[in-house]
């Protein structure tokens, strides 16, 4: 969409749990490519709140956040991740 200021960034099986994007953003769109089913748990930044808990089956996989999406005031924070060969592709507003 012209004039978007959504921004995608990616997060892979093995990094550390870290913060995604800027410190405030709204989360759109969740794309999980995995090699195996898992799991992965985001929190309001770094030791904040849990805002979304997800599981999800082998292959690719998508994950859209109605209306305007979900708020991370503290920034999108990748707590938790399992599975083997998992990419979150996280698309933030």
């Amino acid at each position: 969409m012209a004039g978007s200021d959504i921004t995608a960034y990616t997060h892979v099986q093995g990094a550390a749990a870290t913060l995604i994007g800027p410190s405030r953003s709204r989360l759109q769109t969740v794309n999980v490519f995995a090699t195996a089913a898992g799991s992965f748990t985001l929190t309001n930044g770094n030791g904040g709140a849990t805002l979304l808990v997800q599981k999800f089956p082998i292959g690719m996989n998508q994950i859209f956040i109605p209306e305007s999406g979900m708020l991370f005031t503290s920034g999108l924070f990748v707590s938790a991740l399992t599975g083997s060969g998992t990419e979150l592709t996280f698309l933030l507003a």
